[in-house]
This record gives C-alpha cells, sequence and structure tokens, in this order.
C-alpha cells in the first residue's frame, strides 16, 4: 500500500477515534443541532422544611414593638465552616429543631416541619392575631446546602443563598467534572420531606433538562460523581499516543519524498 494512502488511513482514524472519546466526555450530546432549543417550562416545586433548616422570618404589625419581641428571639447566628473553596458560612435564622419545631414567645413550639415557606407563613399568621394587631410574616430559606464527592475538581460541602439550585449549578461550585469522570453514572442521594432515594444521571443525554426531579437540586442532597475504569482510561492514552506517534512517523517519511 503506498505511503500516501497509510497516512490518510492513520489521520482518519485518529480522527474518528478522537470524535468519538470527545462525545463520551460532552453533555447533552442528543440535543438538535440548532442555534436555539426551547425547552418546556420546568415548575418550580415548594421546598419543604426539614429538621437542621434555618428560616429566615420577619414579623411586623401596627405596633412595632410588639412585633419586635418576636423577631428579636432565637435569632443567633450560627457561624460554621464549610469544606471546599468559595462557599458561603451558615449564619443566622431561626433553626427548626429535631423534633421540627420552631420555638417563640408566647406561641411557645410550632410545628414547621413538612410544611412549605408559604405554609408556615399562614400558620404564625392566624396564631399570632391573639397577640399583634394585623400581623405581618415573611418566612423564607435563607439557604440550600448539598454535597458534591467523588470525581470532581473540588468535592466538599457547599451552601448557596438560594431558595433553589440546579444539578449544573451544584457541579459548577465542585468545579465541573475532570477527564477521568464518569458523565453516564452520577448519583443523587437525596432525603427529602420523609422519603429517601438514590437517582443515576447520564449528562450525555438530555433527559436531565427535561426531568425537574434531577434538574432541580434538594436541600441536603449528596451527589457522587464515580471515577471512570483507571485500567481503560490508561489504555485509551497508550491508544491514542501510539496513533499518534504513528502518524509523526509517516509524516517524517512522507516530508522526504
Amino acid at each position: 500500500m503506498p505511503i500516501k494512502q497509510i497516512f490518510y488511513i492513520c489521520i482518519a482514524v485518529l480522527f474518528f477515534s478522537s470524535c468519538s472519546s470527545t462525545k463520551q466526555l460532552r453533555y447533552f450530546n442528543d440535543l438538535p443541532d440548532s442555534n436555539v432549543v426551547d425547552l418546556p417550562p420546568m415548575v418550580q416545586e415548594e421546598r419543604y422544611i426539614q429538621d437542621g433548616d434555618r428560616l429566615i422570618i420577619t414579623i411586623g404589625a401596627q405596633d412595632p414593638v410588639a412585633a419586635a419581641m418576636f423577631n428579636s428571639y432565637g435569632g443567633v447566628s450560627n457561624s460554621g465552616g464549610s469544606t471546599g473553596v468559595a462557599r458561603e458560612s451558615e449564619v443566622s435564622g431561626l433553626l427548626v429543631e429535631s423534633d421540627g419545631t420552631i420555638e417563640f414567645p408566647y406561641l411557645g413550639k410550632v410545628i414547621a416541619r413538612g410544611l412549605t415557606a408559604a405554609q408556615y407563613k399562614e400558620k404564625l399568621t392566624n396564631l399570632l392575631t391573639k397577640y399583634l394587631k394585623e400581623p405581618l410574616v415573611s418566612v423564607r430559606f435563607f439557604q440550600i446546602k448539598f454535597t458534591v464527592l467523588g470525581e470532581v475538581r473540588a468535592p466538599g460541602t457547599y451552601t448557596l443563598p438560594l431558595q433553589r439550585t440546579t444539578f449544573l449549578d451544584a457541579l459548577g461550585a465542585a468545579g465541573d467534572l475532570p477527564i477521568s469522570a464518569k458523565r453516564y453514572d452520577i448519583q443523587i442521594y437525596r432525603d427529602y420531606n420523609g422519603k429517601r432515594t438514590i437517582f443515576k444521571v447520564d449528562l450525555r443525554t438530555k433527559e436531565i433538562l427535561y426531568n425537574p426531579n434531577l434538574f432541580q437540586i434538594k436541600h441536603n442532597d449528596v451527589i457522587y460523581v464515580q471515577p471512570r475504569d483507571s485500567r481503560r482510561f490508561s489504555e485509551e492514552a497508550r491508544f491514542y499516543a501510539s496513533l499518534v506517534t504513528v502518524a509523526v512517523g509517516i509524516i517524517a517519511i512522507f516530508s522526504k519524498f
């Protein structure tokens, strides 16, 4: 076979092998080849209050002095460290105790576990009407916390000052996936609202973009990214290195003619 043909064959094999490997590393390979892809609207699920959550609760009324008593109670800072880089400190807010309650003056312990922020707001408003005239209550979550482990650039526990966040936000906080990470077998361990579940994610497909259970991270989620098989990774590296060596050798020979 002429050297020129051998050269072109080597280049073709190297090109297609590289394309195949690159496809395994890309996200959302099955999206349409278009500049704009319209995705269906994703309904934002209301977050449920859990033990250990911190809530920012503000109470107003016609008598600000009376309302101040409820606002100043229990708002003790809780400065704690999170592992990793660029994390928010876990600060302030009213803590939901292990029995699912928050304790207030006069009201005593008020169950918060299993309610949304809107439901807890309504509950407090009804209870406060006995002590305050026209109470105005605001309830919101202080932050969302999640953990990313395994084959990521910066594993650790992260907090974001958001009501909700996405799977891509979580990976971004952990520095994204290196080439040695499996993109097709990522696991989400979820203990939320009394239910424990493990979800599997394949980032090579667009499924996650259409699935709110996967795309929207819940408070206290743990994301585990598995490493690619080390032997397969080494074999791929050696294979591509040998192809490059052959191609360079053929180029050197071909350049003499």
